[in-house]
Order: structure tokens, then sequence, then C-alpha cells
């Protein structure tokens, strides 16, 4: 059954490597193009093309009818070996020629933009702009990696291969099925590119719709590939690892921390408090300040922590309530300076001149700087962070059989010595463009790393994060081996709220509300975003830190969306929640991929049956 429905798979692939457009060779602001089929040109609004080449995508899309017609007949092999190295090859002579279609399609761009480019034409006004491979050629590189994978299944062990990383598969898969289903909203909500007004072929209306959903893509990820989009995505992703952080640090320990808006909240009023009112220098200000971010966040998260271990309080509905009474606490502070409480007149000194909710700065001495500054200095590259990582890198993995607590001591230690050396050795000058001065990525992503360090640490690497992650996985056991739950629960709620209150750095101190200062727009809702966050990044610090920089680039590719195909941002947000809703749903995967006590018995079944054919072996052997 599974091979007539892989067979179904293939006729599919084939069918729209037929109509879907391979590549695009000229694109106008709005998404409009020409689009390159294998067997015609797609040119809805007549958009004037010089002679290119483009007899290249018939043939190739040939070899593709070929390749998929031997994947096909590997099908039915009867010999497993036999059939695994024949989609081997289908796979990897797949990727050889993905790569020779992109090789092709550039030297034919090249072969008429190179000749404008020597003549003085602006890089703005080139015969092909915006130019790009297209979804029929994308195609190509699914369908093999595809058969890459479908060939390690036919061997001994395959299914266990799958499920021993189901931490990647089912959050990959999750994510693939949330971009099915967005591209179909996009289809479903807009005309296909060029085809507004107009009554296309069918080929071609296909096409133009085909082209539609391939462009948004690819302008949700084009931040990815401009030192600037990555400055932006990082700036989004910072409060996400945060939040992340804090709602991943709960579902270890066994509890739903839903509170991190009001954490984030109470963290930014007391870094606020902190940050305005405390003079002196900045290494003691900020630290301070940052401090108090954390302590905020802390406190705010305890009090759930410990209702639910005093009188068995549900600390969904705690954090859920004790999230309004910290916004309701943040509007009084910084909408008024003056309330009346029977009859008496209170002054605060909270809210700032003018009609806006909003606190007084920060002082300079209590802001983290901007990440720009702190890579280059007077127009120069600064070497003082690349060589403190490198050091501290470099020391940590060196003294591997010395103790954790020494290994990060003499790691600190290295990174302080980088960072002042590498302050005083000369960088090459670099020039910045206004896109990125006026980016606000500021060093609370520093922060961020750090937070990410110290969760895998203390979790993974002390007894006490040992003992949390019991509680988190069989309560009663742990308090059997003499945890104290009551405790526990406090500890971990308080450092999730820590964790949360740290996010407020990046907008209050850091300015990443484009004002050191406590806004009404402060940005709450990252901390649901950091259920989704923490849920695709199953918890662990790099699916965490991985998750939150796609959806900051997912959040920044938005913008350009917006303003190129005028869908709106909130595709993101739908994106976001049909991540969390398919990882919910483990991905519509067998259950042995998210049941902890089936993956383990798939993988023992993996293991026995690769003894049991070496015994075989060497029984025929003998």
């Amino acid at each position: 059954m599974v091979r007539y429905l892989l067979l179904a798979l293939n006729f599919v692939v084939v069918l729209l490597m037929a109509i879907a457009p391979w590549a695009v060779l000229k694109r106008e602001f709005g998404g409009v193009g020409v689009l390159l089929t294998p067997f015609d040109l797609v040119n809805p609004q007549n958009l004037e093309l010089p002679a290119v080449n483009t007899g290249w995508a018939a043939p190739f899309f040939w070899v593709w009818v070929l390749l998929v017609l031997v994947a096909s007949a590997a099908l039915f092999v009867p010999n497993a070996r036999t059939r695994a190295r024949l989609l081997y090859g289908v796979g990897a002579v797949g990727l050889l020629l993905f790569v020779a279609e992109a090789v092709v399609f550039y030297q034919s761009v090249n072969a008429v933009n190179g000749p404008a480019l020597e003549a003085g034409t602006s890089p703005r006004r080139l015969p092909l702009r915006r130019f790009s491979l297209s979804l029929g050629a994308y195609l190509g590189v699914f369908f093999s990696l595809g058969m890459l994978i479908l060939a390690r299944l036919q061997l001994p062990g395959g299914k266990a291969f799958l499920v021993r990383y189901r931490g990647v598969v089912v959050p990959l898969v999750s994510l693939l099925l949330a971009s099915f289903i967005g591209a179909l909203v996009v289809g479903f909500i807009r005309p296909g590119l060029g085809a507004e007004g107009k009554v296309l072929p069918l080929l071609d209306a296909v096409a133009t719709k085909l082209d539609l959903v391939t462009y948004t893509f690819q302008l949700l990820f084009s931040p990815i590939i401009s030192l600037t989009g990555w400055f932006q995505s990082l700036l989004l992703a910072t409060p996400l690892i945060f939040t992340g952080l804090a709602v991943a640090f709960g579902f270890r320990s066994g509890l739903f921390n839903i509170g991190a808006p009001g954490q984030l909240t109470l963290g930014a009023i007391c870094a606020m408090v902190v940050g305005v009112y405390l003079s002196g220098p900045s290494w003691i200000t900020l630290p301070l300040s940052i401090a108090a971010a954390a302590a905020g966040g802390a406190l705010w998260g305890a009090i759930p922590g410990w209702l639910k271990a005093r009188f068995g309080a549900h600390e969904v509905i705690n954090t859920i309530m004790l999230n309004y009474v910290a916004a309701s606490l943040f509007l009084f502070l910084i909408a008024s300076n003056e309330y009346k409480f029977f009859g008496v007149t209170v002054h605060l000194p909270f809210k700032a001149e003018g009609f806006e909710a909003r606190s007084n700065e920060v002082q300079e001495s209590s802001r983290i700087p901007l990440m720009l500054d702190l890579l280059v200095r007077d127009g120069h590259i600064s070497w003082a962070i690349p060589l403190a990582l490198l050091l501290g890198l470099g020391v940590y993995y060196t003294q591997r059989r010395a103790q954790l607590g020494r290994r990060l001591l003499v790691s600190a230690a290295a990174v302080l010595v980088g960072y002042a050396v590498g302050g005083f050795l000369p960088g090459p000058a670099v020039e910045l463009t206004s896109a990125l001065t006026s980016s606000r990525f500021n060093g609370a992503f520093l922060l961020a790393v750090l937070a990410l360090l110290f969760y895998n640490f203390y979790l993974f690497r002390t007894p006490g994060g040992y003992e949390l992650r019991a509680v988190g996985l069989a309560p009663k056991a742990a308090e059997y081996g003499g945890v104290n739950l009551r405790s526990k629960i406090v500890l971990a709620m308080a450092i999730s709220g820590a964790l949360a209150g740290l996010a407020a750095t990046h907008y209050v101190l850091g300015g990443g509300v484009d004002e050191y200062r406590l806004k009404q727009s402060l940005p709450t809702g990252v901390g649901f975003d950091g259920i989704a966050v923490a849920l695709m990044g199953q918890n662990t610090p790099i699916g965490i830190s991985l998750s939150a920089l796609l959806f900051g680039v997912l959040l920044t590719g938005g913008l350009d969306l917006n303003q190129q195909l005028a869908i709106s941002r909130e595709l993101v947000t739908v994106l976001q929640a049909l991540i969390v809703l398919f990882i919910a749903a483990g991905g519509f995967l067998p259950r042995y991929f998210i049941d902890p006590l089936q993956a383990a018995q798939v993988e023992t079944e993996a293991r026995a049956e690769q003894e049991a054919l070496e015994k075989a072996l060497v029984g025929r052997a003998g």
C-alpha cells in the first residue's frame, strides 16, 4: 500500500514540475514577472525581455522524469539493499542535477547582464532584475532529499534512525505542514502575480498562482541573504529566545508557565526604576538594571509557584490572572502621576511629561549598547567580541578533563582577556549603510546567548537541574528519591520568570522599542510567542535558538511581504499558530515519534534486528 502511495506522490511531483515555473527571468516591484516553465514562457503583463537562453528547462525536465521513473521502479525491487542503493543513487543524482540547473540558469542570466554592467548600467536597471530559480527547480531538491531518507528507511534500523532524531523530525514536519496550509491560504486570497483582471489560459493561470506562492516564501526567507536582514532578524529573535527559554524551563520542570507576558512586564518595570533613578558609573548601574529585570520576573513567577506548592492552585490559571494584574500595574505607573485614594491625592514620579503613557528615559549609564557599536568602532571592525568568543570556546573545549566549575572560571577569564586584547587590535575599515546604522539590534542578544548557556549548564550539568527534570518527568518518583517538590516548584517558576523578565532588557535598556524607556507599546505578546518557540525547539537550547531565529526571519520577511505583495504580515502569526497546532498533534506522525516509551521500544527492536542479522552473517561465513 505504501509503495502505491509513493508511486502516486511521484506522479504528483512530475505533474507539478511540468506546470510550475522553473525560473523567474525578470520581476518587477509588486511581484509581476516573466516565468520560465519547461515548455513555455509565461509573461502575463508582457514585460520587455531581452534575448536570453530559455531552452535549458525542457531537457532538465525530461531527465527528472527519467529519475522519477527509476525511483518508482526501485520501489518494487524485492531486495531491500538493492532498493536502497537505487534510491540513494537517485537522490545523489538529483542533487547534482539541481546544482547543474542553477549553474546553467545563472550563466544564462550573466550572459545578458554582464555586458550591460560593463557598459555602465546601474544594477537597478539591468535587463534582468530580481531573477531567481522557482518552484519547479526546488521540487527537485525536495524530491532528492526525500529519496535519500527513503533509502535509509530501506536498511535495517531505518525507522529507529528517524525516531532517534524525532526532536528534529516532528518540528520539521510541523513546519512543512504549516507552510503547506499557509501556501493554500495565500493562493486562495490572492490572484496569481500579473493575472489581476486578466483571463489567462489554464496552465498559465496555474503557473502564476504557483509563482505567487513561491515568491511569498522567498520574501519570507529573504532576510537571510543580507547583513541588514540578519541584524533585523536577530533583533526580533532576542526577546523570543528569553521567553522561549522561560516557557521551556517550566516544561522541563513539569510546569506550564503561561505568564511570561506578566513576568516580562514586571521585569520591565523594575529595570526602568533602577535604570532611571539609580545614578552611578555604568559598570554599577547597568548590571544592577539587568539584575532588577531578572528579579522582577522572578518575583512574578515565584508567586504562582508558591500558590501551587502551598495550595495546589494550578499555575496556568494563576499565571494568566497575574498577566492581567501586571498589565494593570504597568498602566497605573506610567499613565498618570496623580491618583486620588479616599480623597487623598497621591503623587508618583514615573510618568514622563506629555500625553503619551511612558516613563522617563533610562540614564545613559544604564543603557545596553547597540551591537553595531560593539562590533565597529571609529569606522573599523573591533576584534574584542570575536576574540573573546574564540578564546572562551577554545579554552572551554581544551580543558575537558578539568572540573566543570574550574573549566567555566578559566573560560570566563579567557573571555575577559580576549575582549581586552581584541579591543586594542586594529581592524579593517568598514563602510556602514544607513540601514545598518538605523538598526536597534543591541547587546541584549549577548545576554540571550548567556541565558542559553545557563539553561544548558544548569538543567543538564548540575544536581539541581537533574532534580528539576526528575520532578518534570515523574514527580512522585522524584519525591520518593528525596527531592523537596514544593521548593523545586517555587524555584522552577522563579527561574522561569527571571528568564522572561530578562526579555525586558532588550526593550527598556537596549532601546528595542526605539526609545530607552517604558512605553505603553511594550510588546508583551512575545511572552505567548515563547510557547511556540519552546515547542518548536523541543525545549532544547539549540532548538530554542534556531526556532527563535526562524521566527525572527519570518517576522522580518513579513515586512517585505506586506510591502511588495500587500499580504498582511499576520500571515507569520498564522504560521506560528499552525506550527504549535501541528506540534501538539505530533506532526500527525506515528505515536512512536512522540511517546518516549514507544520510541525506546522501536530502538530496542532495531538493535535486536541488527544483532540477529549479524549472527546470520556469521553463521553463513562459518
